[in-house]
């Protein structure tokens, strides 16, 4: 009894601290630069996302070098993970994207193809949590 109180005032204690941390802003653009809108900086013109879904952009990269693009992009919403699956089967193939490999059970893992690209999207609910939607997505390495 006395280890999980001592457990309960310490989580109490790191939640209000955490509530009370400074937040951290990055510096304005250079003069003359137009910043790019971070919504659209996330977007791959061939990868559907629900509306529903929000980016969390403290987990959300992307990396361009010439040609090259490839994301970690992570979304948090209320969906129903089933829903969020039955989505990016019926989206995708639209998009030209055909389905690889589906792994469900309580967690779904979706991966998806067309030519020199790989799109990977994993999808789970944690209970008391979102609905969590990760989707990786770059270039196909090239086969051995």
């Amino acid at each position: 009894m006395r280890r999980y109180m001592a457990f309960t005032i310490l989580c109490a204690v790191c939640l209000s601290l955490w509530g009370c941390m400074q937040k951290t802003y990055t510096a304005a653009p250079p003069e003359g630069v137009e910043p790019t809108p971070l919504a659209s900086a996330y977007r791959f013109e061939d990868l559907p996302v629900p509306a529903t879904m929000s980016l969390v952009r403290t987990e959300s990269y992307i990396f361009e070098a010439g040609t090259l693009r490839a994301a970690i992009m992570v979304y948090q919403g209320k969906d129903d993970p089933s829903e969020l699956v039955k989505y990016y089967r019926d989206n995708m193939p639209q998009h030209e994207w055909k389905l690889v490999s589906v792994f469900e059970h309580q967690e779904a893992n979706l991966t998806f193809r067309k030519p020199g690209w790989r799109c990977s999207i994993g999808i789970a609910r944690r209970a008391m949590q979102p609905t969590r939607l990760v989707i990786l997505i770059g270039p196909e390495g090239e086969k051995a």
